[in-house]
């Protein structure tokens, strides 16, 4: 007679055997103990993602989910929920920021403008380490990191791109046509973190004239959108093709949600 291990149930309460028997008894999961056993391990694996073992993480670290970088587009009107995540360990506070605040300010630089520097290379090293993590971050959520408005956010990340000649990772932009952004497309987020077009065609290098034509199909777009036109549609009446349509949908999606929302 094979005798009985008496600590062999101790391992059997576990996570994962509450939630099976929670799917079983409690939900009735059609399907039955295959599929359950599927869904408790998708459970774990979710629960690792978003709570992650902090044993490596640094002094200074933000652990952080955001959208992972597929490598495609964006789909015109998709949910950000229905996007795949990663969570990320990002480099919150360095080494630069903290040397940064013990250093002498030189006679040339005063402490507001050494704050400026400091800040604005945090922003840039967020964007950069989630994208060499396989995430995407927004400028609405660097601006939660750091605490700072949008609209300064946005100012930093246009001044490092202007002064380094390079562009940053943001998710906008990667999502909207890859690489990098269109001209239409850099104007349209300036004009929406508020800067006036004359303003706009001083800080892109286009005339004032082209501005204004780019930002007059932008906000026909937007019209439209609160129509609920489809991007096709949309393309149609307003004589743009479609990948230009779509770039404008992105867009207002990323600044204007409630476009987006069904009111059904």
């Amino acid at each position: 007679m094979s005798r009985v291990n008496p600590y062999a149930s101790i391992e059997k309460r576990s996570f994962e055997s509450a939630l099976m028997r929670l799917l079983l008894s409690e939900y009735g999961l059609a399907g039955g103990r295959r599929i359950a056993l599927l869904l408790v391990e998708d459970v774990r694996k979710l629960i690792e993602e978003f709570y992650p073992d902090l044993g490596q993480a640094a002094s200074g670290a933000l652990i952080w989910t955001c959208t992972a970088d597929e490598g495609k587009k964006a789909e015109a009107g998709k949910p950000t929920e229905e996007y795949k995540t990663i969570t990320l360990m990002l480099p919150l506070i360095g080494a630069e920021e903290l040397h940064s605040w013990t250093e002498k300010c030189l006679p040339s630089q005063g402490s507001s403008e050494k704050a400026r520097r400091r800040e604005q290379a945090q922003v840039a090293r967020l964007f950069q380490a989630a994208a060499e993590q396989g995430g995407l971050l927004t400028i609405a959520e660097v601006s939660v990191m750091v605490n700072r408005s949008y609209a300064q956010v946005a100012r930093y990340v246009q001044e490092w791109q202007q002064e380094t000649g390079k562009l940053l990772p943001l998710k906008g932009y990667r999502m909207d046509q890859g690489a990098s952004p269109t001209h239409k497309g850099e104007i349209t987020r300036l004009y929406e973190q508020g800067l006036e077009p004359p303003d706009i065609a001083h800080e892109t290098g286009h005339s004032l004239k082209s501005v204004d034509r780019y930002l007059k199909d932008y906000e026909r777009v937007k019209m439209l959108l609160r129509d609920h036109k489809t991007a096709e549609e949309i393309s149609s009446l307003i004589g743009r093709g479609r990948t230009v349509v779509l770039q404008y949908v992105r867009i207002a999606e990323e600044f204007h949600p409630e476009l987006f929302q069904d009111t059904a």
